[in-house]
């Protein structure tokens, strides 16, 4: 279809139809490419070899482009969900599931750019994100029905945690080294969704006394980065305040839109004000990212994988709250490439995480650590995006899930 009022007649044939494909897989290649804050009407039409005016016959904005492109994402989402068919709680189920979540992670590095892209587009466009919440359900549904099992106030926040696991660890085995086999993380995932949503079940997804070692490796965490600046108690309090206005304003207008009129409006300052701390809005980030890396090392420190449920909620609360103050930056570390300076502190705060919750998954007597660690970590790091970026579920119920996902796929601990 052309958009109005282009034509007498907003019915394309064969020719137009190419045309609108060309320019869909011009946009996917673009955004890939030059991320979506820096893709351009022009990047996509020259890459698909037609004009302007065709462009914006079929989209008005880049933005209408890339929400099309998310759209039929989401519908190859839900068409492979519904093709999974019954999981049955045995090695056959099992190797079913396997492959599966090596299809979905298949989709997922087609599209990759749409994924890597959405936080981005979607900070001013929350009426097209709820729609992703449809196809989150969609995908979940689908599981929950090929494990037998109801849809109902305890498992849709559980569902939802584990869809978000699966797109994350997707996302990890894209930015793995060139070559690196992604089977182990496929079964991993197959093992960890087998134990939560069936049960732990000893010779199928639970296998004790075969470990795998760990590397040994201990990542210590990075020296904090220094500010030059010297300031006084007030001149401290008012920094303060401008990195806490910083973290409220980048979940709404996200990184690569933050600009310093943003900070200081919400700071309640002047610019002025703000250059007596910062060079620039780089070098901001680069405090705010420093700052919350930091966080996110001391509270993973504070965490017992194998601690009761209540001291888990405990723990999931205080990470939550972590998350909030900072605005999302555990959410953001690949956007933010402020220099070379933040984009190494923020490889050194991955691998010190990543090598913390290794060594504590080692202790247990089946799994391997190193797949465990690291859809570990996105299960903690997507759980409050779902919440406090998407809004697709309630703090506490997803608190509640992320528990049930630690101790039983994890863990293997039926409740």
């Amino acid at each position: 279809m052309r958009r109005p009022p282009f034509g007498s007649n907003p019915q394309v044939g064969e020719r137009g139809s190419d045309t609108q494909r060309r320019i869909l897989d011009a946009a996917l290649e673009v955004f890939g490419t030059a991320g979506f804050s820096e893709a351009r009407v022009e990047l996509i039409t020259e890459r698909a070899g037609c004009s302007r005016p065709a462009f914006y016959q079929y989209f008005s904005s880049k933005e209408d482009a890339f929400f099309a492109l998310a759209s039929q994402l989401g519908h190859e989402m839900v068409d492979l969900a519904e093709r999974l068919g019954s999981v049955t709680p045995d090695a056959d189920g099992l190797a079913h599931l396997s492959d599966w979540i090596g299809q979905f992670m298949a989709l997922h590095a087609s599209r990759a750019p749409v994924f890597a892209a959405f936080p981005a587009a979607s900070h001013e466009h929350q009426d097209r994100v709820g729609r992703s919440i449809d196809v989150n359900q969609s995908v979940g549904r689908a599981l929950l029905k090929a494990f037998g099992k109801r849809e109902n106030g305890r498992s849709r926040p559980l569902i939802t945690c584990l869809v978000a696991v699966l797109i994350r660890s997707s996302f990890y085995a894209e930015q793995a080294p060139k070559g690196l086999d992604v089977q182990p993380l496929v079964e991993g995932l197959a093992k960890l969704f087998h134990r939560t949503l069936a049960e732990p079940i000893d010779g199928v997804n639970l296998h004790r006394g075969r470990r795998i070692r760990r590397t040994g490796i201990d990542v210590t965490a990075p020296a904090a980065l220094v500010d030059g600046r010297s300031h006084g108690p007030r001149g401290q309090r008012t920094r303060r305040q401008l990195l806490d206005a910083g973290a409220s304003v980048l979940p709404v207008r996200g990184y690569h839109d933050t600009r310093v009129d943003d900070i200081v409006a919400a700071a309640q300052v002047s610019h002025g004000t703000f250059y007596r701390y910062f060079d620039n809005v780089d070098d901001f980030f680069k405090a705010l990212g420093a700052e919350a890396g930091t966080q996110m090392i001391d509270l993973v420190d504070q965490l017992t994988i194998d601690a009761p449920p209540a001291e888990l909620r405990a723990w999931l609360d205080k990470w939550f709250t972590a998350y909030e103050a900072n605005g999302g930056v555990f959410s953001t570390w690949q956007e933010m490439r402020a220099g070379p300076e933040l984009v190494q502190f923020s490889q050194d705060v991955g691998a010190a995480v990543f090598t913390r919750l290794e060594r504590q998954l080692a202790s247990r007597s089946f799994g391997n650590p190193q797949i465990d660690a690291s859809t570990f970590l996105a299960l903690i790091e997507r759980g409050p995006y779902n919440v406090l970026t998407l809004d697709f579920t309630a703090r506490e119920e997803t608190i509640d899930a992320m528990v049930t996902v630690i101790r039983r796929g994890y863990l293997a601990i039926e409740d």
